[in-house]
Parts: C-alpha cells; structure tokens; sequence
C-alpha cells in the first residue's frame, strides 16, 4: 500500500507542478505550454482534480496511522511511556504525582504538567487501560499534526509541494516510532509546534490579532505539557525577529499599549524559572554539559531513527544513518545559494525566509540542548525530537525558492532533480521504517525495558497479587507498567523501591535492618526483579538477593520466571515474614 501510494505521489506531482505554474505571467505559461503539450489536457481539469494534492495528504496521514499502529502492543510498554497513567486514572496513589490543584493532579513531576493525563481520562475511563488505549491515541494525534503542518507550508510551498513534503514526514521512523511509543513525551511537543507554525505562516498571509494570541496560548500549554518547550518558545522569538523584523514591529504596535509589557514580563519570568532549574546544577555543569560532538552525533542518531532502534532492539541495525546529516549538509548551501544568487521573484524570496527561519529554529534548539545540563547525549532522544522536521521543511522552501526562481528556465530537469531528492528522503524513511516494522512481524529480540513479556507478568500479578500484602519492584522499569495494567486495589499495594536497594550495601546493619523491616511487612510480599544480566541496576538484583541470603527471618522462594523468545526477563519472588519475627 505505502509503494502505491508513492507511486502515486510522485506520478502526479509533474502534473500537480505544471497545474500551479499556469499563475505565473503570460509569457511564462506560453514557454511552458510550448514546451510540454500535456499541460494542455489539464487546462480543463476540474476541481477533484486540483483538490488531489489534499486528498494525497489526508492519504499520507492514513498510511502513518496504519504504519504506527501496526501490532500495537509491540515492543512491550516501557516505564517511561506510562508517566502519565497514575494521574490520568485519578491518582489512586502518589505514583508520578508532583503537585495537586485539591484533588486534581497537576505536575506529574517539577518540569511535566498533567496535560496529556488530563486527556487520557475519558479514555481511560471508557476504555480501560490496555497497549491499544494508550498508544493509539497519540498516533492519532500525531497523524492531525502532519494535516496541520500540511496547511501550515501548503500556501508558500504549494499543495503539491507540501503533499510530498507530509509523505516523507509519513514515513519518518523518527516520526512514526517516538509517535508511537511517546516516549518523552513528544506528540503534544510536535502538534503545539504544528499549530504555532500554522499561525505564524497565516498571520503573515493575513495579519489578525487572534493569531498571536493562540501563538501565545500554544507556548503556555507546550511550556505546561514539558517546561523544556521553552526552547522551541526562545528559538521562535529570536526566528521572528531575525527574519521577520517588520512583522514583529507591527505585530507590537497593534495590541494595546499594556500587552507588549506584560509579553516581556511573561518572559523575564520564563527566563528567571529557567535560571531557578538550572542554578542548583551549575557546580555540576562541566560534567553534565554534553560536548558538542557528542550531541551532534545524538541528533543524527535521533532523526535517523537509530536511538529508538538501539533502546528498544539494542542494535539499529541495518538502520540507514546518514541521511540527516547530509540533509542538513544540503539545507546549508541551499542557504548559501539563496543568499547569494539574486532573487528577484516575491514568492521565492519569501519561500527563502520562511527556509532560512526553520533552518534557525532547529539550529537555535540545538544549541539550547548543548548547553542545558542533563539535557544532551544519547539518552534523551526526546529533546533531539524537537528539532523534528525543522530540516526537511527549511529543504522543501529553500528548494522551492530556487525552483520558482531558476526552475522556469529548464523546470523539467528542475522538477527532474528535486524529484529525485525527495524520492531519496521517502526511500530511505521507508527502509528504515520496514526495519522496525520487520522486528515486530518477527518477535526478535527486546530490550529487557521493551519486553512485550511485561503483559505475562502483568496479568500473573493482577490474578495472584490479591495474596499479597505489598508488590515490589526492585529495580527501574517495572513498576509503571505493572501499575497502570493492574485493578485498583492492587495498586495501592504496589511500592516501587529502586533507591533502597541501590544502595542497601552501603548503609550500616542498623539502618539496613531498618529498611527492611520497612520494604518487607509481616506477611507475604511479591517481589519482581529482572533476571541476572538483564538489570537495570545490577546492584538492585545483587543487594535484594544478598539482603535474603543474610536475614533468614525472610523467607522466600522463586515463584515464576517469565520467558520471551527463549530468554529469561523477569523473576517473581514470594517474600514471607512470620508474625513474630523480627530483624
């Protein structure tokens, strides 16, 4: 279906092209008309016609659905993508609760706003909780994101244009899988970030006061959803004022005298926030500040797909990698070329603006990344996704610029060549996407975080767990999934104590005594924990073994090992102490 599809695409986009040309001046289309006898056949073309390139679109965003949704329940739920499933089940307990408005979660942690919680409970609510409710509505939302980014580069780059430019986007592993798996999270991040460019893109075409408000209202939800959207919000406002220095200037004149004020107060207060983060951190700063090669890497990893391919495979193989790099090595003497070749066209000169200020945006955010502590490096493939697709859309209007400029000269070998490179782009997503789709279909090996054995420990719990009087996890990247996949009454049982038994061998008897008497009360007590060599926490295995071995008022036996695919993942151990022990 996703080759036809392309096919399709790419067989109409020369008739598309040739259709949107015939607004250009008289002696343009009669060169044209000369040159290409076809073109008379669509000089009559009806409206379903014209409309293709939108139906193409609206075709790209069902192929990402399909894509995305393919064996949903693969890989297995990971700890990170269930955040937020506490808070969006009414927060039964404190798992992943920061802050309460009364009742009523509000940060899920410091810098994650309840947002995406607060979406997710009528889902929950009448649904359940299962690997369908909670990803297929984040691929949906993902999929209105590329529509929206569609209209918003529709009008400067022309339908056709943007059609294939959503197509690629489509098939984007770096799209498809963190959509997916929302990891981060990062389908809220994009569909803010879709809308703020919509807007933007409008209010150029059509200056009305309504739009800079939803701009401004698209910033705070982005902020309170992840506090580090605050780097697309720093990257906008240096774009606008670099490339759009009229439009600012009128942009501040047309509201009330008060507003532009309370503007620059709202952003010294996001400024002194940011400060107030970071400060606790700044003797740490040079060990955890990223050097620059480094988050280079991270980001061509990230785009590539290969990050989300080695956390969820542990290898990207056969993951083509280089092809980020050479785009933005492309989008840079694009730039170069349309700075400094003349450009006398209004509407190549305002695709080369709109270009060079995408290309800003992601370049701007990169460096916010580079330079926050913590924030960079191979482990937070969600910041390098905010970057995301600033580097394909500054190559789709710088490309456009050129072509309306050059392309009328020879626009047969111009449609010829960029052709080629977009078919380039949406290949190369493809294989790479048929990769990640291939491990699914297959059942290959998981990441012991990703395992799809989690839903075997899972329903064991949920119909065993009623014995017991805690259910512990030992070590990290359990106890979400576990939480959110149980009834009620199970999780308020449910304790996840990862610190302690880090560090359980370092504290004295007394305190370790303790701590034990704390984790382990008088009854039974289920215990999961990953099989040896599959830990996160290698200590977290070794004490909790260690605390058994020397405290034998514990009792304890091996109840169940789960297995996947001929590999031991989990362990689920029973831990009894009798009434009238003690340590």
């Amino acid at each position: 279906m996703v080759g036809a599809a392309a096919k399709l695409i790419f067989t109409c986009a020369s008739s598309c092209e040739k259709i949107v040309r015939f607004k250009q001046p008289p002696l343009t289309c009669s060169k044209l008309l000369s040159s290409s006898p076809f073109l008379d056949s669509l000089m009559n073309a009806t409206p379903s016609t014209r409309q293709l390139p939108d139906w193409l679109a609206t075709a790209a965003a069902c192929i990402f659905v399909l894509l995305a949704a393919y064996r949903i329940e693969f890989p297995g739920l990971n700890y990170d993508e269930l955040e937020f499933a506490n808070a969006a089940q009414g927060a039964p307990d404190n798992t992943w609760i920061y802050m309460r408005l009364g009742s009523m979660p509000f940060l899920i942690s410091p810098y994650v706003g309840a947002l995406k919680a607060w979406l997710y409970i009528p889902v929950f609510s009448l649904f359940g909780v299962s690997p369908l409710t909670i990803r297929l509505p984040v691929i949906l939302l993902a999929a209105v994101t590329l529509l929206i980014f569609y209209r918003a580069i529709r009008r400067n780059l022309g339908a056709t244009w943007a059609a294939i430019t959503v197509w690629i986007m489509a098939v984007d592993p770096a799209n498809l899988f963190p959509s997916r798996l929302d990891r981060g999270p990062t389908v809220l991040m994009h569909l803010f970030q879709a809308a703020i460019l919509a807007l933007w893109f409008s209010y150029r075409d059509k200056p009305q006061l309504w739009k800079p408000i939803l701009i401004f209202l698209c910033f705070v939800l982005g902020c309170f959803d992840k506090f580090n959207f605050v780097w697309l919000a720093s990257a906008f406002v240096i774009g606008i004022v670099f490339c759009y220095p009229d439009n600012v200037k009128k942009l501040w004149f047309s509201f009330p005298r008060f507003v532009p004020w309370i503007a620059i107060i709202v952003v010294l207060t996001v400024l002194v926030t940011m400060l107030f983060l970071v400060l606790p951190y700044r003797h740490l700063a040079v060990t955890l500040t990223t050097p620059l090669r480094v988050n280079w890497n991270a980001l061509l990893s990230t785009l590539s797909g290969a990050t989300m391919a080695s956390f969820i495979f542990e290898s990207p193989a056969r993951i083509i990698r280089v092809l980020p790099g050479w785009l933005i090595i492309v989008d840079g003497f694009l730039v170069l070329a349309c700075l400094f070749l003349p450009i006398s066209d209004a509407k190549a000169r305002e695709n080369r603006k709109s270009g060079i200020f995408c290309l800003l945006l992601g370049l701007l955010i990169f460096l916010q990344i580079a330079i926050t502590p913590n924030a960079g490096g191979p482990y937070h493939p969600n910041h390098y996704s905010m970057i995301f697709p600033f580097p394909l859309l500054a190559f789709a209007f710088l490309a456009k610029s050129l072509d309306i400029q050059f392309g009328a000269k020879s626009p047969r070998q111009a449609v010829a060549l960029l052709g080629l490179l977009a078919m380039c782009l949406f290949l190369v997503n493809l294989h790479n996407t048929l990769v990640y789709l291939s491990h699914f279909k297959r059942n290959a090996h998981y990441s012991p975080q990703w395992s799809p054995e989690i839903y075997s420990l899972s329903s064991y719990i949920n119909e065993h767990g009623s014995e017991a009087q805690r259910i512990i996890s030992v070590d990290w990247g359990l106890h979400d999934q576990i939480h959110a996949l149980a009834p009620k009454h199970l999780q308020q049982r449910m304790r996840e104590l990862t610190s302690i038994f880090r560090r359980l061998d370092k504290k004295p008897q007394e305190e370790q005594n303790a701590a034990l008497r704390f984790v382990f009360p008088k009854g039974k007590s289920l215990v999961i924990t990953f099989a040896d060599s599959k830990e996160f926490y290698p200590e977290t295995r070794r004490n909790f073994l260690g605390s058994l071995a020397n405290h034998p008022e514990l009792k304890s036996r091996l109840v169940k090992e789960f297995w996947f695919q001929g590999e031991k993942v989990y362990e689920l151990y029973e831990i009894s102490r009798p009434p009238g022990s003690s340590s």
